[in-house]
């Protein structure tokens, strides 16, 4: 395996702060809020056991709402539940952003914490009214519900893993580097940098064999 590269600046505490201003926008449901008895919210929720898989901000729309840490963008697209939704990547924890009304950052972008990063909105068919889901996964985990936490806001990700393994599953999707590079990259370029990291000699779109255990490094 590559041992050159430079992980120093992950020894540094990430510290996770707050998407919107929370004395003007406050919480209004918490992590693992029991929807159960939500007219609308249940449905999506069973997958959860029926909790609520991260944190509900009261934002009107076009709200600015800002990255909680810095990361590169892995996931831009509308989801019927969330709707408008952002995925920012930083190591082993990805960071969502959902219900937006408008993105102000691409796929594979780097943004530091602080950044702009869309509009809040109403998006999705679980939004009621305009407010920011904001959710925190261990994609290290499995399944889905094993990956979402309570975010420490204030404080430092305590989870966070240098690099974690991803285990080809070519049952759905067929797995490329291309595609892996994709999903936790937001950018297929970052194909060579999975190559090179795992000395393999895989072209980029040659389907990966079935069981390959594939460490996945962080972008910096």
């Amino acid at each position: 395996m590559q041992t050159s590269f430079c992980y120093h600046q992950l020894m540094k505490k990430v510290i996770v702060k707050y998407p919107v201003d929370v004395e003007k926008f406050p919480m209004i449901q918490d992590f693992g809020t029991d929807n159960s008895e939500h007219p609308i919210r249940k449905d999506f929720y069973k997958l959860f056991d029926n909790k609520h898989p991260g944190v509900d901000f009261a934002t009107p729309l076009k709200t600015p709402v800002k990255a909680a840490f810095k990361g590169i963008v892995v996931r831009k697209e509308f989801h019927k539940g969330m709707g408008n939704v952002l995925g920012v990547r930083y190591c082993n924890i990805v960071a969502l952003y959902a219900h937006l009304s408008e993105f102000k950052a691409s796929l594979g972008e780097i943004v530091d914490s602080g950044q702009l990063l869309g509009l809040s909105g109403d998006t999705g068919a679980a939004c009621t009214k305009p407010h920011l889901h904001f959710e925190l996964r261990d994609i290290s985990k499995s399944p889905l519900k094993n990956m979402v936490f309570d975010p420490p806001f204030g404080k430092s990700l305590e989870n966070l893993q240098e690099t974690f393994v991803y285990k080809v599953n070519n049952k759905n999707t067929k797995k490329t580097l291309q595609l892996l590079a994709l999903r936790y990259f937001g950018n297929e370029s970052y194909w060579k940098l999975l190559r090179d990291f795992n000395s393999l000699t895989a072209s980029p779109l040659e389907v990966l064999e079935q069981g390959l255990e594939v460490i996945i490094p962080n972008f910096e």
